[in-house]
This record gives structure tokens, C-alpha cells and sequence, in this order.
């Protein structure tokens, strides 16, 4: 297997386990608010969005490799 595609595989499997943990604290963090259902989801998916937005922005700072 080349360098690349475990380079890949790794990272995939970082994206698949933050996921995970991001959906969770997405959800506690949201425990207080008063939606639930259709309204609930749609909020919980828009916090996903941005927060990995802002994510993806942050890694824009980083040093290149």
C-alpha cells in the first residue's frame, strides 16, 4: 500500500471517529434548547455545519506542509 492511501485510510478513520464525538457534543451542547423534531434536527445540523466551517477556516492558518 502506498504512503498516500495510509495517509488517506488514517484519515478517514480521524474524520469518522471526530464525527462521532462532534454529533455527541453537538447534542449536549444543544440539551438546554427548546426545539425538538424537524426543528431540532435542522438546528443540530446547522451547528455541525458551521462548526466545521470554522474548523476548516482554522486549518487554513496552519503551516503547510
Amino acid at each position: 500500500m502506498s504512503k498516500m492511501k495510509e495517509l488517506d485510510e488514517i484519515a478517514q478513520g480521524v474524520a469518522d471517529v471526530t464525527m462521532e464525538l462532534m454529533y455527541d457534543s453537538v447534542d449536549w451542547q444543544l440539551s438546554d434548547f427548546e426545539q425538538d423534531g424537524d426543528d431540532y434536527n435542522a438546528i443540530h445540523s446547522h451547528v455541525m455545519h458551521v462548526a466545521i466551517a470554522k474548523m476548516y477556516e482554522e486549518t487554513k492558518k496552519w503551516k503547510k506542509i
